[in-house]
């Protein structure tokens, strides 16, 4: 049986655990043996991928570090799965779960049972895309991408190490989870969230990586993630509106550009997303809350007089209170302009294919939801 069957068995299998969750959760006093048991046979598939993969970067003396702290935020998230039994004394604390947790659960008395079902089912999915990922990954050859597109070595330097900052980031923000209970202390949305943005990265990598064998696009388990990915971040424009109605115009002006045949239209597409972050960022922490915010140690939080990205980011990420999680938002933000800036000199080679600007508008999607749902706060 292919490995690539065996996933697509497990999403099969996750979206009926997830029917049957939802089920459960309606009647009065359920059991949620039976959603633990299927659970952890539908993990098998993903464990054995993961273990291969493993298994090849500590035989290789060149994999690079991303891959590793990558397989190994696979591995912290499936130990902590794999300590999530069906009880009720590890949810003790139920003053600090998150309300996003919480707020569709009926009747009261499920309620723990429920929480804890679901998000081992939610880590469950991460663990799932984190497996799609490290394969993503493995496949990345900056020194290649340098050559095909003819880039400065300082600048493919540069661009390593941001990804390399941000799946480092992302490592440690699943190192703070040491036990289930403390997933629901954050938003639902926070690691299914993040585990998207590693995964969207890789993708994106990917399309500017020159193509060796198989398209991802032809690989059924990747196929349906980017199909998930744009589900999930559909609501970003709605967001966005919210935010201001006026960022919405030039952001839905280059989702129209893809869309036409203009001969310009990267062009079009790369020079607004380059500025859009900036306003959107100045927009979301605004400079005098930003200043009225910080502490009189301004540090790195000034640049001549205005805040720097860093404090506007975490003015963004203030009422979440969770280090790990600002520092993967800081690197996830450096990544995805630092991408931004490839695509251009990118661009300025050769045309850009429809493969890779739908990579960096579902990137960039899906930076955008995320930020704009810890903005928010989920309220």
């Amino acid at each position: 049986m292919s490995i690539n069957y065996d996933l697509q068995h497990f999403r099969s299998s996750y979206l009926k655990i997830q029917e049957e969750l939802e089920r459960l959760s309606l009647i009065v006093n359920p059991t949620y043996l039976g959603i633990y048991e299927q659970m952890e046979r539908a993990l098998e598939p993903i464990r054995h991928q993961h273990q291969e993969i493993s298994r090849t970067i500590e035989l290789s003396s060149v994999i690079q570090p991303y891959l590793m702290e990558i397989a190994q935020a696979n591995e912290r998230i499936q130990n902590v799965i794999s300590q999530a039994y069906p009880s009720n004394h590890v949810f003790e604390d139920l003053t600090r779960i998150h309300r996003t947790w919480t707020d569709a659960i009926t009747p009261l008395q499920a309620s723990i049972a429920h929480v804890q079902a679901s998000a081992k089912l939610a880590f469950s999915d991460v663990a799932y895309r984190l497996t799609i990922t490290e394969r993503i990954f493995a496949g990345i050859d900056f020194n290649a991408m340098q050559q095909a597109i003819r880039l400065p070595e300082l600048t493919i330097q540069k661009f390593q190490n941001t990804i390399g900052h941000m799946t480092l980031t992302y490592e440690k923000l699943a190192a703070s989870i040491r036990v289930l209970p403390d997933v629901t202390y954050l938003p639902k949305f926070v690691f299914p969230g993040a585990s998207r943005e590693v995964f969207i990265t890789g993708y994106a990598l990917d399309n500017i990586n020159p193509q060796d064998g198989q398209k991802l696009e032809e690989d059924t388990a990747v196929s349906q993630l980017i199909d998930e990915v744009a589900e999930e971040t559909f609501g970003c424009i709605e967001l966005l509106k919210a935010v201001d109605p006026a960022l919405a115009i030039p952001y839905c002006g280059a989702h129209d550009a893809f869309h036409s045949r203009n001969a310009d239209r990267s062009r079009h597409i790369l020079s607004s997303m380059r500025e859009f972050w900036t306003h959107l960022l100045q927009r979301l922490a605004p400079d005098e809350n930003v200043l009225e915010w910080i502490s009189k140690d301004k540090g790195r939080l000034l640049h001549e007089g205005r805040p720097t990205r860093r404090a506007r980011i975490l003015y963004v990420c203030r009422n979440l209170n969770q280090a790990p999680l600002t520092n993967f938002v800081m690197q996830d933000t450096a990544a995805l302009i630092n991408l931004i800036d490839i695509f251009r000199i990118h661009e300025l080679q050769i045309k850009l294919t429809d493969e890779q600007l739908r990579a960096l508008l579902l990137r960039t999607d899906s930076w955008l939801m995320y930020i704009l749902q810890i903005w928010k706060g989920d309220k």
